[in-house]
């Protein structure tokens, strides 16, 4: 997700609407050449001063992620896919928010906040990370702390795979399976968590009909900040479809005979 705050910024609700259209072109052609395609771009735009959310939907939750991750077999592969999936979803905010800044005519000056959010990919890389250390502290950790990392692991996970697939949660379980580490149906259940006052509005989902997929619910107006525009579209698949220089790189490297994967 790319979030983008301009403030001071003050514009018209008719060039507020034409700056979403040009969010939505921007979004596009940026999906089309960092993920080929096949993902729903949803559009915001806030006035008072300005706030830009695009978000890209279903790079997990369709067949994309299980193109990524069927093409690793162990979990030093899986690591290395998540993170090229972070990657690109910080490559593709940055090639939105730059240009629409422009578009805009706004100074640099004038960015508030520019964040990219890494959603589900960086949930997948943050536990990436968590199993990576436990797999290189399995001699050093008593039984009790193991017990107690994996509980934590088994959170993160149980709020990842909640948003996936059943296909896609198969995948993820082979995926996260680390040396040395029980697979995750043998991690232990965590502790209950406190109930939450209410869930951050990036967490809520809901099944869109129409795109047959997990979809964010829509931003509730907030008090002296009208949302002005608002699109989904979605960005069909390429074809033919073209794999970028990096994608192609990372393919061969897990597909050499002298990979160690």
């Amino acid at each position: 997700m790319a979030y983008l705050h301009l403030k001071p910024y003050t514009a018209s609700v008719r060039r507020l609407k034409a700056l979403g259209k040009a969010a939505d072109a921007l979004a596009s052609e940026a999906a089309k050449r960092i993920y080929d395609g096949g993902v729903v771009i949803d559009v915001e735009l806030e006035e008072g001063s300005l706030i830009v959310r695009v978000t890209v939907i279903g790079l997990l939750t369709g067949q994309l992620a299980l193109e990524v991750y069927s093409k690793v077999a162990d979990y030093k592969g899986f690591k290395e896919s998540v993170a090229e999936l972070c990657d690109d979803a910080q490559e593709f905010a940055a090639d939105v928010c730059g240009p629409f800044r422009k578009k805009a005519g706004a100074t640099e000056e004038q960015v508030y906040r520019f964040e990219r959010r890494l959603k589900t990919p960086g949930k997948l890389n943050r536990l990436a990370k968590r199993l990576q250390r436990l797999e290189n502290s399995v001699a050093t950790l008593s039984p009790k702390d193991m017990q107690k990392e994996l509980s934590e692991a088994n959170r993160e996970f149980s709020r990842i795979v909640k948003d996936l697939t059943p296909a896609e949660v198969r995948v993820v379980e082979t995926g996260v399976s680390a040396k040395g580490l029980p697979p995750p149906s043998k991690w232990p259940s965590p502790a209950p968590e406190l109930p939450k006052v209410a869930l951050k509005e990036e967490e809520k989902l809901l099944f869109d009909q129409k795109f047959r997929m997990m979809l964010p619910v829509p931003t509730p107006v907030v008090e002296n900040r009208r949302l002005v525009y608002r699109n989904r579209t979605r960005v069909e698949e390429q074809l033919p479809r073209l794999e970028s220089p990096k994608r192609a790189a990372n393919r061969l490297r897990l597909e050499s005979p002298g990979s160690d994967h």
